[in-house]
């Protein structure tokens, strides 16, 4: 170079300065301690990450151990003495705190430089601020810990466009998922999901595509992955994951289902007693809300007989119609099969093999020619743990009973109980209004006929003896008053007739029921102006009293609604026999009335409806289109006693 020419950077200087730069970029300082001497020299990077301008402090060796995490302080010192007394590479990872009073994560690399006799001369080395990158790993391991110990089934699936349509492939999964699948997934990695969970249909999968592809979340309906005893019922959420990636969440939520379902199952068997829906009809559908919350299962209720000896037969629409008429009438004992066993020790019996418990020795060739290999039965008991019938669930292989299905019966069992509890109070409380009613009835005939005989008798006397003495006299005045006397005899019996008539028509026991109910229509007629026609298809069988009694009140107080309320001009009655059961039907064209429910409130309503109830019948009052009203009774066939004998 020549003389008086400016002297450009060295490379010693590019280099250095280049080394600064990257050691910049990385954070990475480097620091030498000479033993000897005792000098530390660090790198400017070094200073700022401990926190420091460069050259800022001298460094030393107390000074560097005084910026090291004092939990850690002694492990540091002992690394460096290992360090001196075996020279070459070694590696720590130290915590430093910063004046500020930060914390940085370093990694420390180093080596131990050694004379001709291999004796330590100088410590060099490196230290990477790894702070980031620590807190990153811990929240992936965070995420990791979290993914692998949660309770519900996490699991990723890649979304394979090679194939028409794609398909997504089992990229990850938790201990969860292999837990609620019931299957060991290890070996299942980048298999289709629809091999993974065959339960997933194809619009399930189309939905798991669409969500990879960047569509949003999507909730799917739960569902039970095997159909076999024990299996979770899941509820499936997928959400969408980088890289056309579809997580899959599973929760089992076997438990809220099945008490959705059983729930719903109590409330509408409450809801049909509280209507007086037939026992047989509430029933089933407690039966059928357990079969659906269980798998392979079929639910029956027996119940016991009045005798308190023998089994009835209940419900249980999924067993063999053979084997229910079988299993009715056979006596409950302590070797009665499941349900006469559990009824006759009053406690839960459990048969998991019905072909190896002795408890089914007289019944296993039933048993075996329907197919059932267990039975559990759960007596039903009422308040007064009374006996009442038993809930059994039968199976079709060999099955113990786990807890869940204990509790299910257990709840099966309760209800059952409020049904058949609450059933028999309303049958006696329906037997003795039936016996009120009858006992008003002969009392209301009784003073009809009272009224009719001795009254009627008295007045006709008398008009006779005002006729005899109207012959003798020739006073105008006594003529006139005898006349008047007359025309208030005849009003009086006429009235009596009446009263007698309301009381009991006559011609309900004389002639029978379609000439009664053609009597009243006529009478109806006559009183109100409006026009009833009566189309009757009854023979002149001779019908039960009661029944007679009750059908016939029951037109009455049809017909006292419509002259009532209805605004009606029309009114039709018809009467028969449809499929050995009485037909009776009112219809009006008046103004029609919302249509009354199995619970109408208005006690005319409610009193129709418990007499036709009684009579083992039914009522039902509808709006009638375009408009009117209909009432319609439907009661079997009842014949007096002395003709059956």
């Amino acid at each position: 170079m020549a003389d008086g020419e400016e002297r450009g950077p060295s490379i010693e200087d590019d280099l250095r300065r280049q080394l600064e730069i990257a050691q910049s970029i990385t954070h990475i300082g480097s620091w030498e301690w000479t033993i000897a001497t005792g000098a530390v020299t660090w790198s400017d990077e070094l200073y700022r990450i401990y926190g420091f301008e460069p050259r800022s402090v001298p460094i030393t060796l107390e000074f560097f151990l005084s910026r090291i995490h004092a939990d850690e302080r002694d492990r540091i010192e002992r690394e460096i003495q290992a360090a001196l007394q075996h020279p070459g590479r070694f590696a720590y990872r130290e915590r430093v705190v910063r004046p500020d009073g930060s914390l940085r994560t370093l990694d420390t690399v180093g080596e131990a430089i050694v004379d001709a006799h291999g004796a330590s001369l100088r410590l060099i080395g490196t230290c990477r601020d790894i702070t980031e990158v620590v807190a990153r790993d811990e929240r992936i391991r965070f995420y990791a810990d979290v993914f692998e110990h949660a309770e519900i089934g996490l699991c990723a699936f890649q979304l394979d466009r090679k194939h028409e349509p794609p398909v997504l492939r089992l990229t990850a999964f938790n201990a969860a998922t292999e837990r609620l699948l019931g299957a060991a997934l290890g070996g299942q990695l980048g298999q289709p999901l629809a091999e993974i969970i065959p339960a997933f249909d194809a619009a399930m999968q189309g939905a798991a595509r669409a969500v990879a592809a960047g569509g949003a979340m999507q909730q799917l309906a739960p569902l039970r992955v095997h159909a076999v005893p024990g299996a979770p019922i899941l509820t499936a959420t997928l959400f969408g994951l980088p890289r056309h990636h579809v997580g899959l969440a599973l929760e089992d939520v076997t438990a809220q289902v099945t008490g959705q379902v059983i729930q719903a199952g109590e409330r509408r068997a409450l809801e049909m007693l509280a209507d007086g829906a037939p026992l047989a009809d509430i029933l089933s559908v407690v039966v059928r809300a357990i079969e659906q919350a269980s798998v392979d299962t079929i639910a029956s209720i027996v119940l016991l007989d009045e005798t308190g000896t023998k089994v009835q037969h209940g419900a249980a629409p999924g067993l063999p119609e053979a084997f229910n008429a079988a299993v009715h009438g056979q006596p409950i004992g302590p070797r009665a099969g499941s349900c006469g066993t559990a009824m006759y020790r009053r406690e839960p019996v459990i048969v998991a093999d019905i072909e190896r418990d002795p408890l089914w020795d007289d019944h296993r060739q039933l048993a075996r020619q329907h197919g059932l290999r267990s039975c559990w039965s759960f007596p039903i008991l009422d308040e007064e743990d009374r006996v009442l019938g038993s809930f059994a669930l039968y199976h079709r292989a060999p099955r113990d009973i786990d807890d869940a299905a204990r509790e299910l019966m257990n709840r099966a069992a309760h209800v059952a109980g409020i049904v058949l509890s609450r059933r028999a109070l309303d049958e006696q409380r329906r037997a003795l209004v039936g016996r009120i009613e009858a006992a008003r009835e002969d009392e209301r005939t009784a003073i009809a006929r009272d009224v009719h005989d001795h009254l009627g008798q008295a007045l006709t006397a008398l008009k006779l003896d005002v006729g005899w003495l109207k012959r003798r006299t020739s006073d105008e005045t006594l003529l006139r008053k005898l006349e008047a006397m007359a025309c208030s005899t005849d009003e009086i019996l006429r009235s009596i007739r009446r009263i007698a008539s309301d009381l009991r028509p006559g011609i309900l026991d004389e002639l029978g029921l379609r000439a009664a109910i053609e009597w009243q229509a006529e009478d109806f007629t006559q009183r109100t102006a409006i026009p009833c026609t009566v189309r009757a298809e009854l023979t002149d069988l001779e019908l039960e009293r009661g029944l007679v009694t009750n059908v016939f009140r029951i037109s009455q107080e049809a017909l006292t609604n419509i002259a009532r309320h209805a605004s009606a001009t029309r009114v039709e009655v018809t009467l028969g026999l449809t499929h050995g059961r009485l037909h009776l039907e009112i219809s009006d064209d008046g103004i029609g009335m919302p249509e009354v429910g199995p619970r109408g409130t208005t006690l005319g309503i409610l009193g129709m409806r418990e007499r036709a109830w009684r009579l083992g019948g039914e009522c039902t009052v509808k709006r009638r289109l375009p408009h009117g009203t209909v009432v319609t009774v439907v009661v079997p066939l009842r014949f007096p006693a002395e003709r059956l004998a």
